[in-house]
């Protein structure tokens, strides 16, 4: 009789620790997620990430980022090169126990691209993504588990990121806002093996920075055409502008 109310002593203690224990990690959770995407982020940029706040309710599935600031890198004048605006997650709740998290939605809904162009070629965004595809060809290194940076690994099932704006700011050309178009991402890791956080990072960042810089590339190259065509213009006799507009009516046929 005595052994078995140890026994039942022990067990209540183990529930009891084992409680408090969820309790802290619930509690805290929210600092640890906000803690991880500035830590990854920053590893993955090479510029400092920054976090405006993290709500997440695991007995929904649901969890809300207010959002995250990708700062400029140095020698750029604005502060930020991106703001991803609201960000909501619908999590798998049963996944959570598993070794890959399944995310089966986020959306970035408002994300803000600041280009800054200066001098001949230098583009604060065409550097993030270098920084970022700098080592997508190398064998990914998993980072030590840490309090900030757990050891786990996620899926995504469906990615948006809608409501986009960019702007661009060059020292040549002036100041100007492009659109941007919506982009859709699916599947991206799998329930056996998932990314890890740096893979996760890389894989959403990569494309909405690749469009944008691609969009600033273009923009960039059609402006200096066009301020090259005017300085050449300049300096033509009236015959030899006669001779140019034959030939672009030509080229336009």
């Amino acid at each position: 009789m005595k052994a078995i109310k140890i026994i039942i002593g022990i067990v209540i203690a183990l529930v009891a620790v084992l409680a408090i224990a969820i309790f802290i990690g619930l509690k805290n959770l929210d600092s640890l997620v906000e803690m991880a995407i500035e830590s990854v982020g920053t590893d993955v940029t090479k510029t400092p990430v920054m976090v405006d706040g993290v709500t997440i309710e695991l007995t929904d599935g649901r969890g809300k980022i207010q959002g995250i600031s990708v700062k400029n890198p140095a020698g750029y004048t604005t502060e930020n090169a991106i703001h991803l605006g609201q960000i909501l997650l619908e999590i798998e709740p049963a996944s959570i126990a598993d070794d890959v998290i399944v995310i089966k939605q986020l959306t970035v809904n408002g994300a803000a691209l600041t280009a800054e162009h200066k001098g001949l070629a230098d583009i604060n965004l065409q550097q993030i993504y270098d920084n970022i595809t700098a080592d997508s060809g190398k064998t990914p290194k998993d980072p030590a588990p840490t309090t900030a940076r757990p050891d786990v690994r996620f899926m995504l099932e469906k990615v948006s990121f809608t409501n986009m704006s960019l702007d661009l700011l060059s020292t040549e050309f002036g100041e100007r806002q492009l659109s941007m178009d919506d982009i859709q991402l699916s599947n991206l890791g799998d329930r056996q093996t998932g990314l890890t956080a740096e893979e996760l990072a890389n894989v959403l960042l990569t494309p909405v920075v690749d469009a944008a810089r691609k969009k600033v590339n273009n923009e960039l190259r059609n402006k200096a055409k066009e301020k090259l065509q005017e300085n050449l213009e300049e300096n033509l006799s009236d015959d030899d502008k006669q001779t140019l507009d034959k030939l672009k009516s030509w080229l336009d046929k």
